[in-house]
C-alpha cells in the first residue's frame, strides 16, 4: 500500500514566501558560490537490556532502576552532531509483567531517561525483537518513544502510520528513514502493518518512494548471521537491491558483532554521488561479554551537499568502543567505554579502574576493529581516539 506523501505541505513551501526559495547559490566578490550544506549522523548498532544490566541498575532503597550511568563515557561522540541514531533491540512492556530478558525482553522504563540524556533522536524498532512483549508492549515501546521526543521507524500502532515514511528535514537536506527485519523470532504478528519485514517487493516500492520525497535515503535492515563477521551473499544481494530501488545509506544489524563496512558509488538519477553500507554495526550495549560481541564503534557520517548536486557521503569515521561489565573491584557495572579513553590511562589508574584481563581484551579489542575495519596492523603507540574510515 501506498505511503503517504507530503506534497501539498511542499506545494506551500515552494509557492510561498513572495514566491521565492532558498537559494544554492551565493554571491562572493562578483561571483555565484555554491552553498554547501552538511549534516553530522552518529549511529550505534543494538542496544540491549540483559538482566545482569537491570538487576545491576536496580536500587533496593527505593525499588526504582537507575541507568544513567550507561552512556555518560560516550555521550560526547554524540554531542556535536545532528542525528543520533541506533538499533532499539528491547521492548517497554510495562512493569505490569516482569521485566525480562533473553529471549523476550521487557525492560524498565527508566532505561529511556539514559537514551535521552545521551541524545538518541532516532531508533529503529524492527528487529526479531520488536514482538516480544506481543502487540500490546509493541504499541506501548512506541508510546514510550513518544512520551521521551524520540523518533522511532519500523514498527507502527496503525496502517495509516506505517504508510507515512519518516522524514527529518536536517540544515537543509531532507532524509528519509526506512527499516525491515527478517523476523520476529517466531512469535506472530497479528497485523501486518505493526512490524515491517523483509519482503523485497515492499521495500523497493518503499523507497522508491522515499526516493521521490527525500535528497537521502537511509535503509536499516536487520539482517544477517549471528555472530558471523562476514556478510553471506544472500544478504549482500538484499543491500545492492536496497541501494538500487535508491537507498543512499544502509545500516545494518543482528550479528551482534561487527562486519565490514564500505563506500558504494551510486547515481539514482540526480547525479554520481557516494553512498555507504556497513554489513553489521555489532552491539552498543548489552550483556554479551564475550569476544568479540563486547566490541563495537560509534560510526560518524558526514553528509555533503554542494549546490544543487546529490548529497555525498562526505566522510566516514569510527570511535572504537567497548562494554565493561565489571569494575576493577570485579563489581557489575555495565559502561560503554572508549578503548582509546581506557588504554590511555596511566598503569594505577587502569589496575584501580579495570580488571587484568579486561586491560589484555582493551588491547586485543584495538587490534581487533582497527585492523578488521581498515585492513592494516595499528601498533598501540599510533593508537587514536577514532579513525577516518579512507575511500578507495
Amino acid at each position: 500500500m501506498k505511503r503517504k506523501t507530503a506534497f501539498l505541505l511542499t506545494a506551500i513551501l515552494l509557492f510561498s514566501g513572495c514566491g521565492k526559495s532558498e537559494p544554492t547559490f551565493t554571491a562572493t566578490a562578483g561571483k555565484a558560490e555554491p552553498i554547501i550544506k552538511t549534516v553530522k549522523l552518529a549511529v550505534v548498532g543494538d542496544i540491549m537490556v540483559h538482566d545482569y544490566q537491570y538487576n545491576e541498575a536496580y536500587d533496593p532503597a527505593t525499588g526504582e532502576y537507575d541507568f544513567m550511568h550507561n552512556f555518560q563515557d560516550v555521550k560526547k561522540y554524540f554531542a556535536g552532531n545532528d542525528l543520533v541514531i541506533g538499533n532499539l533491540e528491547l521492548t517497554f512492556g510495562g512493569p505490569d509483567r516482569p521485566y525480562s530478558s533473553y529471549p523476550c525482553f521487557n525492560t524498565p522504563d527508566s532505561f529511556l531517561d539514559a537514551l535521552q540524556d545521551a541524545g538518541f533522536d532516532l531508533l529503529t524498532t524492527a528487529n526479531n525483537h520488536c514482538m516480544d512483549t506481543g502487540q500490546a508492549g509493541l504499541i506501548r515501546t512506541l508510546d514510550q518513544l513518544d512520551a521521551y521526543g524520540i523518533s522511532h521507524f519500523g514498527t507502527y500502532r496503525s496502517q495509516e502510520e506505517r504508510d507515512t515514511i519518516l522524514y527529518k528535514e536536517v540544515n537543509g537536506i531532507r532524509f528519509a528513514f526506512l527499516s525491515y527485519t527478517y523476523g520476529t523470532n517466531g512469535i506472530p504478528v497479528p497485523q501486518d502493518y505493526l512490524v515491517n519485514l523483509i519482503d523485497t517487493d515492499g521495500m523497493v516500492s518503499d523507497i522508491k518512494e522515499a526516493r521521490q520525497n527525500a535528497d537521502v535515503v537511509v535503509a536499516m535492515p536487520h539482517m544477517g548471521n549471528e555472530y558471523e563477521t562476514y556478510p553471506r551473499d544472500i544478504f549482500v544481494e538484499w543491500a545492492d537491491l536496497i541501494f538500487d530501488a535508491g537507498a543512499d545509506i544502509v545500516l545494518a544489524s543482528h550479528p551482534h558483532v561487527l562486519q565490514k563496512m564500505e563506500y558504494r558509488t551510486l547515481d539514482h538519477g540526480n547525479g554520481i554521488h557516494d553512498g555507504f553500507i556497513i554489513y553489521s554495526l555489532g552491539n552498543f550495549l548489552s550483556s554479551q561479554t564475550t569476544p568479540p560481541r563486547n566490541a563495537s564503534i560509534i560510526l560518524h557520517l558526514t553528509v555533503e551537499q554542494i549546490g544543487e548536486e546529490a548529497p555525498s557521503v562526505k566522510e566516514v569515521s569510527f570511535v572504537p568502543i567497548w562494554t565493561q561489565f565489571r569494575n576493577g573491584q570485579n563489581e557489575d557495572e555495565f559502561v560503554v567505554r572508549s578503548v582509546y579513553e581506557r588504554l590511555s590511562l596511566s598503569q594505577s589508574e587502569k589496575d584501580s579502574q579495570i580488571r587484568k584481563k579486561d586491560q589484555s581484551r582493551l588491547e586485543e579489542i584495538h587490534r581487533e576493529t582497527a585492523c578488521f575495519l581498515l585492513g592494516r596492523e595499528i601498533p598501540l603507540s599510533d593508537m587514536q581516539e577514532e579513525y577516518i574510515f579512507p575511500k578507495p
